[in-house]
């Protein structure tokens, strides 16, 4: 069932360009040519209307037509550089461009807008050398905020055109100018009843030519980034949101000629089965993180759709994003989160009575590999956790860590106490096994937002927790934290395989959580089989529950029982071991 549909338009067919920028198009006494000393030489003039605005190295819709200097490079039929000339400042109004070049037929002359510098195509001789430049930018973001080159005045636009130079003649000439990046667009209108969470843009290229003379004429043929496969990166994620009516942001990217898929007949088929991944490139697309009261849903939009032609058209099989496109992409998110729609991930949410919690997509028992993938082995992999819960709290599922909870492999050293005794911590006080059970958001609130981390020694168990030493910088995730007693609940039921749902209302503050040896036993053998340290079966575990101003909740994983309590905070002969989101 489709859940939400995307629509692509074009503001303007082929041009993204609002502003008069032809040559000889403002003002034609302005156009002439002069003979040279030599018989076969020429002096052409190119002349621009220009748009003025105010001009930065940011492309922003305010100033992305605007052009602040020009090169003109004009190439014979032999594809050799015969003349070129490169202008500094443009301002508004008619502008002579003075090229000096002999007289040939067949010439193919080139205006590159925006490149900031003067020797920026020095030693460009030919056509070819021209074709093979392109253009790096360090991370997906950059091309909007530093401009398309190192000293980028804004937004790179080229243009060509074919023509003969002839001594005495008008060599007069028009051109368009034409942008090296594509402008992407979208809006995401939510239901009643649906939060947008989040948003991010991914897989976008770091590299472009400057010229299109690669560009296939077929969509299903691929033409990699030219910085080469791994030339692709991310814009950062817009987490933590609570938006509950339609928002739209804009992009500037490069162009993405990753291929086509014919299977993708309808919009339900853009999915990630169908989109083009190859040795060379693969597709763009743009991740969507919504909720409504029941369920939480991952939407992944794919860009592209449109032919590369005069007047483009919608071609649902094609992936490709092409330079100088204006997408507007319309997206409508469903009531029922996009339950059943190949493009969403759907899960339902609020499992058990734990109120506020989302159901990730990780499965529990699997181990947590240092690139953030979770599997079954080891060879091949470094394990850095064990998933225990695909349960999550809201603020971390919000903040882009939609997969589950998994435990440190190893305790921290030392007995560290919990923090100030007596001292109200500004937690939540929990104070029953119910309170227990549903409180899974205390580490990550209190590491996070009130600053018990590694840099505060007044909350030692908080600080050697976040400071735990095994890296986990190759992936999305919260970072280590002192486990809340909710999350060792889960331990104790998902890795210890057993049924903890009547205590979920129990109103003990200090009892067996499980009696018996079947849950000490099944977590120790799941930490042991990933290559970990079992947990300690006669000293207690610090969480980051607060009881009161003078305890903090603790967890046994004894020989025979799990027992949950409290004690002061400023004991010392407690145990630590962390945990993450991801």
């Amino acid at each position: 069932m489709n859940k939400y549909h995307t629509l692509y338009s074009l503001s303007v067919p082929v041009l993204l360009l609002s502003l008069c920028l032809f040559l000889l198009s403002c003002a034609g006494d302005d156009i002439t040519s002069t003979s040279q000393n030599s018989g076969d030489t020429t002096m052409v003039k190119l002349s621009f209307c220009i748009s003025d605005g105010s001009q930065t190295r940011a492309i922003t819709s305010a100033n992305e037509n605007i052009v602040s200097d020009i090169t003109v490079m004009i190439f014979d039929s032999n594809n050799s550089l015969i003349g070129s000339q490169y202008l500094s400042s443009i301002s508004a109004g008619t502008v002579s461009v003075p090229v000096t070049a002999r007289s040939a037929t067949g010439c193919t002359i080139y205006a590159i807008a925006n490149t900031g510098s003067s020797s920026y195509f020095a030693g460009v001789n030919t056509i070819d050398k021209l074709n093979a430049m392109y253009t790096t930018i360090a991370s997906a973001a950059a091309l909007e905020s530093n401009g398309s080159t190192a000293g980028s005045t804004g937004a790179l636009m080229i243009g060509k055109a074919s023509a003969d130079i002839t001594t005495g003649g008008a060599n007069q000439f028009s051109i368009s100018l034409y942008h090296q990046c594509c402008k992407f667009s979208f809006t995401i209108t939510p239901a009643s009843g649906v939060t947008i969470t989040g948003y991010q843009l991914c897989n976008v290229p770091l590299s472009s030519y400057i010229t299109d003379s690669h560009v296939p004429a077929s969509a299903s043929t691929v033409a990699g980034p030219p910085a080469g496969a791994s030339s692709y990166g991310n814009f950062t994620a817009v987490s933590g949101l609570s938006q509950t009516t339609a928002l739209s942001k804009t992009y500037y990217v490069y162009e993405n000629l990753c291929g086509s898929n014919s299977n993708a007949t309808t919009e339900a088929k853009r999915n990630s089965s169908n989109a083009p991944v190859s040795a060379s490139a693969s597709a763009s697309y743009l991740l969507i993180t919504a909720k409504g009261s029941t369920w939480a849903s991952t939407y992944r939009v794919y860009l592209g759709g449109m032919t590369n032609v005069a007047t483009p058209a919608t071609d649902l099989t094609n992936f490709n994003v092409y330079r100088n496109l204006n997408y507007n992409c319309t997206i409508t998110l469903g009531a029922n989160g996009g339950n059943g729609d190949a493009r969403v991930t759907y899960q339902a949410t609020g499992q058990g009575t734990r109120s506020g919690s989302v159901t990730g997509t990780a499965t529990v028992g699997n181990y947590l590999y240092s690139d953030g993938t979770t599997g079954t082995t080891k060879t091949g992999h470094t394990v850095v956790g064990i998933v225990f819960s695909n349960q999550l709290s809201s603020a971390e599922y919000n903040a882009g860590y939609t997969h589950g909870y998994a435990l440190a492999l190893t305790d921290v050293s030392g007995f560290p106490a919990w923090g100030p005794y007596p001292g109200d911590a500004g937690l939540t006080k929990v104070t029953t096994f119910a309170g227990y059970y549903n409180d899974i958001t205390a580490g990550y609130y209190g590491t996070f937002t009130k600053g018990y981390n590694k840099s505060n020694g007044s909350y030692p168990a908080w600080q050697s927790a976040n400071n735990y030493n095994v890296n986990v910088s190759g992936f999305t995730n919260s970072g280590w934290y002192l486990p809340s007693i909710g999350q060792w609940w889960d331990v104790c039921a998902n890795l210890g395989k057993v049924n903890l749902v009547s205590q979920q209302s129990s109103s003990s503050s200090s009892d067996y959580l499980y009696n018996g040896s079947t849950a000490t036993t099944n977590v120790n053998n799941a930490i042991t089989a990933a290559g970990g340290t079992a947990l300690t079966p006669n000293y207690y575990y610090w969480s980051a529950s607060e009881y009161n101003n003078t305890n903090a909740a603790i967890v046994l994983f004894y020989i025979s029982y799990v027992t949950l309590s409290y004690d002061i905070k400023n004991y010392t002969s407690f145990y630590v071991r962390a945990v993450l989101a991801f």
